[in-house]
């Protein structure tokens, strides 16, 4: 039995079709987390980001980001200086229900890791000591 070419172009068509309405239905599907719900608002104040990376270049010691068995180490490098506040932002580029952030209360700042999960964090640490903005990124693998 032979096909006329009417029945081939509808078969093509409705295959074409079925397609994509089923890579449709697929992206509809898809999550996709945010980097940061004010995204916008944080673009407009990335100089104070850009000032504090300077300011921590220019500190005699780098921020140390150390990691045990059960706990996250973190030391800023002010033991002359006088801390004012700070916050400690662990960012899960992944999965951004894994975010959370941490007031900075002294110099050295342990973190339990048991509400973390293993995989890649962005540890961003922001502290205003002396009158000065500071700010340090890094990658942080919990294993």
């Amino acid at each position: 039995m032979r096909m006329n070419w009417g029945v081939r172009i509808t078969i093509l068509y409705s295959s074409f079709v079925l397609f994509m309405s089923t890579m449709v239905y697929m992206c509809t599907r898809q999550h996709f987390d945010l980097v940061a719900p004010d995204y916008y608002a944080q673009e407009l104040q990335y100089q104070k980001v850009i000032d504090g990376t300077n300011n921590t270049k220019s500190l005699s010691q780098p921020v140390q980001v150390n990691q045990s068995l059960q706990a996250i180490s973190i030391v800023l490098p002010t033991p002359v200086m006088k801390l004012e506040k700070g916050t400690i932002l662990f960012y899960r580029p992944s999965n951004s229900a894994a975010d959370f952030v941490i007031n900075i209360i002294s110099n050295k700042t342990d973190i339990s890791k048991e509400k973390m999960v293993t995989g890649l964090y962005k540890v961003k640490i922001n502290w205003t000591a002396d009158g000065k903005d500071y700010y340090d990124e890094q990658s942080l693998v919990i294993k």
